[in-house]
Formats: C-alpha cells, sequence, structure tokens
C-alpha cells in the first residue's frame, strides 16, 4: 500500500512538473487583433524588439532599396531611422544603449554600422578590415555575432567580435553552404543560424554553436532559413517552406523535437521576432506582391 502511494505521488509530481513545463503548453497566433504596419509600395522584412518592447525597427525596400524605420508603440509613430541610396538591411537594438546596428551595402561591400537614437550620429560598429552583415548581440552587448567574409578562404563564415578586448574570432568553418544571419540566444550561451547547400538548394540546416565556435546540439532537419528564439530560449519558431498551397509557423525544441504550430493558412509569415514577454510576435506577412510588418497576440491553447 505504501509503495502505491509512492507511485501515484511520484506521479503526480511528475504531471505537474510537465505542466509548469515552458513547453507544455501549444500556441497559436491571435488573428483576432493585430498591428499591421505597412509603407506604400514597399517590402518590410526583419523586425527587431527594444528591450522593453515599446519599440520595434525594420528594414523597408523602397524604388528598389532597403532602408531602416522604427515604429514606436507608445504613441502610434513611425519614424525613418536610415536611409539613402545605399542598402541598410537587419536593424536590431544594441542592448544597454540607444542605438540601433544594421549592415549598409557600400562600393567595397557590406559593413556594419550603428546610429544613436538622440543624436543621429552613425559610425562603424567596430574598425576591424572585414565585410560583414546580419548582426545579433549578446543580452550584455559586450559580444556581438555576424556573418563575415573570411578572406583566407574566400567564404562567408560566422564570426563575433568582443568590444572590451577588441577581439575578432571566426567561429565556422563550412564549405559549400549559403549561410543566414546568427542569433544570440536569450540567455546569451548559444547562436542560432541556418545554412543552405549551394549545390542542392533545397537542403537546409539549422546549427547551434557557443560563443567560442564549439558546435553544440544540432536540431533535427528543418526546411527554414527564418527561425528565431522563444522568449525563454527552451524553443525556436521557423517559418517553414510551403506545403502545398499551406505556410506553417511552427516552434520545436531546441533538439528539434516536439513541434508545435503556430499558424498554418495560405499566408505566408516569415522573419519572425518574438517579444520581450513573449506575448506577441512580430512578423513579415505576404499579403499580395509585397510583405507588411504585422504584430500577433500569442494565445496558449
Amino acid at each position: 500500500m505504501k509503495s502505491t502511494k509512492i507511485t501515484i505521488i511520484t506521479l503526480a509530481v511528475a504531471l505537474l512538473l510537465l505542466a509548469l513545463s515552458p513547453v507544455a503548453k501549444s500556441q497559436i497566433l491571435d488573428t483576432t487583433h493585430v498591428i499591421r504596419i505597412k509603407l506604400p509600395q514597399s517590402n518590410e522584412q526583419f523586425p527587431a524588439w527594444s528591450k522593453d518592447g515599446t519599440r520595434l525597427v525594420f528594414q523597408s525596400t523602397i524604388k528598389g532599396h532597403s532602408e531602416i524605420f522604427l515604429y514606436d508603440f507608445t504613441n502610434d509613430s513611425l519614424i525613418q531611422v536610415a536611409g539613402g541610396k545605399a542598402n541598410m538591411s537587419h536593424p536590431v537594438f544594441i542592448p544597454g544603449s540607444n542605438d540601433i546596428a544594421y549592415d549598409k551595402m557600400e562600393q567595397d561591400g557590406s559593413h556594419l554600422y550603428k546610429i544613436n537614437l538622440n543624436s543621429g550620429n552613425r559610425e562603424l560598429l567596430f574598425k576591424r578590415d572585414i565585410l560583414c552583415k546580419a548582426s545579433s548581440f549578446s543580452p550584455s552587448g559586450r559580444l556581438v555575432a555576424f556573418i563575415g567574409w573570411d578572406k583566407k578562404s574566400d567564404t562567408w563564415q560566422i564570426f563575433s567580435y568582443d568590444f572590451v578586448y577588441d577581439n575578432l574570432n571566426r567561429l565556422t568553418n563550412l564549405k559549400d553552404k549559403e549561410l543566414y544571419r546568427p542569433l544570440f540566444s536569450p540567455d546569451g550561451k548559444t547562436i542560432l543560424f541556418g545554412s543552405r547547400n549551394k549545390t542542392n538548394p533545397f537542403d537546409f540546416e539549422l546549427h547551434q554553436i557557443n560563443w567560442y565556435g564549439e558546435n553544440l546540439q544540432k536540431p533535427d532537419s528543418i526546411a527554414s532559413t527564418s527561425y528565431c528564439w522563444s522568449t525563454n530560449g527552451y524553443r525556436i519558431v521557423c517559418a517553414e517552406t510551403n506545403h502545398g498551397k499551406e505556410f506553417r509557423l511552427i516552434t520545436i525544441r531546441k533538439d528539434g523535437t516536439v513541434p508545435m504550430c503556430l499558424s498554418a493558412d495560405t499566408v505566408q509569415r516569415i522573419t519572425p521576432a518574438y517579444s520581450p514577454g513573449g506575448r506577441k510576435i512580430a512578423v513579415a506577412e505576404n499579403r499580395g506582391n509585397n510583405f507588411d510588418i504585422v504584430i500577433y497576440n500569442v494565445a496558449n491553447e
């Protein structure tokens, strides 16, 4: 009898822990309450949140070149942060500052810049002789990961730069791969990035490395080059490729298991970004010929 009681208690505790687990609840997009940021005749992608969740930056392609815009939720305002004839892409907020980092295509290639939202001053993110794009910052802002051009191998690889020690490190050595933007996990311990085989354009992979380039667990193969971390870092959100006439946003555990569906319909949603509190998600949504930035509430089923 005593053994039976212990078994029942153990089972109850296990069920309680499962219920409290951050991956236990399935989530869906609340399509009844949305915010749509739409600029006339433009293509918007790559939204990124401020730490307090009150602002959102994104790139918008107008008349053949991309510019940087900022939307403020507190006063429903939209301003242009950076623009010109050069393409400016992949904006992100720099932790611990009022600066936004982005990459800018110049005559000799792509470089990373930052702009201060108070003064408007612009400068290189760091002074190193390397072509670079698609930055992501550790939570402290001390490290930045990015895609950089490796002159020795004539390939794009994942690099990191340490602002404290002025230290530049190449983190990957992948051949015959087209790499997609790296993303620091919320705790700063893992860098997620995607790749596509150059000889087989339908061969996609997600990779996880630590901040000094050591390979960590690799999720099961996901047909996606558009992804983000969940707010708690336990799961990854992926925009899957077209399944017939249906597009899906799914979440998976870091090891690629336990897939859950956020959305599955005929609307293509890419470049997802969770808000800091995890209650909203911003995506670039295709409703015709152009992508708009759309912010959804995320509801538990």
